[in-house]
């Protein structure tokens, strides 16, 4: 049953001022939905940049081989810390997932394209890590996610062939992207965030709208309608322009609702919950989800 509208309104709230009063009261937020759940494998290098490592989380050895997560956290590229999103690791766990949370270099130590490069680095060291861990994670086609501009890196690592290309990777590689509230359309750079990020880089190379998407894997889409930091225009278009695209528009929903969601303490949301559930059971089932399948099938 989705929650009352003062309870959402009131843990977007509580999400946004943490985020806009620093790191250490995010962290304090994660604590509270993480609990004591820890990485299986911290700081897994995938580069040698202090900020290229990334941890790994595992659901319990009942549920392994699991398929794998790519998580990228938001902060308009110039600030965020893997360890302080251990509660969005704590749901794709609890629903059978492995997930993989690195920390990437940030604004303005460096530019685009370099963090949209060291996310592609970080999706081939986890898929060697699939490779070479057969009963930890389920194949090596990975599931690729994230909030804000998490979710810009999600899919413009797949959108320009580029980047792929570079990490010797291919679009068959990824199963599938969950974006939320991603910025997918956001040329001319008219605020200061994208300016420094971008520069002068045009849009041919930095918008994934503008990029060839015939061939990108399945594309889940979730913005709040009442986002005014990432406009839902953003999604809304990338899903006109992707062949497989599932849009999902949540009323009354602000930029950092579509990630308090996924807290399991008081402010999960099955808006945005239940559809991240129906699109990774059709990319990337778990083998328990596999099983329910084959016994359906086998019944007369």
């Amino acid at each position: 049953m989705p929650r009352p509208r003062f309870l959402i309104l009131a843990s977007n709230a509580l999400f946004a001022t943490l985020i806009l009063a620093g790191c250490d009261r995010l962290g304090a937020f994660n604590s509270l939905q993480a609990g004591d759940i820890k990485p299986d494998i911290p700081n897994l290098p995938y580069g040698p940049d202090p900020r290229q490592k990334m941890d790994i989380y595992l659901p319990t050895p009942q549920a392994r081989p699991a398929p794998l997560i790519v998580w990228f956290y938001g902060g308009s590229w110039d600030s965020g810390e893997k360890a302080k999103y251990a509660f969005v690791a704590k749901r794709f766990v609890e629903m059978g997932y492995g997930v993989a949370i690195p920390d990437y270099r940030l604004v303005p130590k460096i530019r685009y394209p370099d963090f949209v490069k060291d996310g592609a680095l970080a999706v081939a060291a986890a898929q060697k890590f699939a490779q070479n861990h057969p009963g930890e994670i389920a194949g090596d086609r990975l599931v690729l996610a994230g909030h804000s501009a998490g979710a810009y890196n999600a899919v413009q690592i797949v959108a320009n062939p580029a980047f792929l290309n570079e990490a010797r990777l291919t679009r068959d590689d990824i199963a599938g992207i969950i974006g939320l509230s991603g910025p997918y359309d956001f040329y001319p750079y008219d605020v200061a965030a994208t300016q420094i990020a971008f520069g002068d880089t045009p849009a041919d190379d930095s918008q994934p709208v503008n990029q060839d998407l015939t061939d990108m894997p399945p594309l889940l889409l979730i913005t709040g309608e009442a986002d005014r930091t990432v406009f839902p225009r953003n999604s809304i278009k990338l899903a006109e322009l992707a062949p497989q695209a599932t849009l999902v528009k949540i009323p009354d929903m602000g930029h950092v609702g579509t990630v308090v969601a996924l807290g399991t303490f008081l402010t999960g949301d099955v808006r945005v919950t239940a559809p991240i559930q129906t699109f990774l059971h059709d990319i990337a089932p778990t083998s328990k989800q596999e099983q329910v399948v084959s016994m359906s099938q086998k019944r007369p």
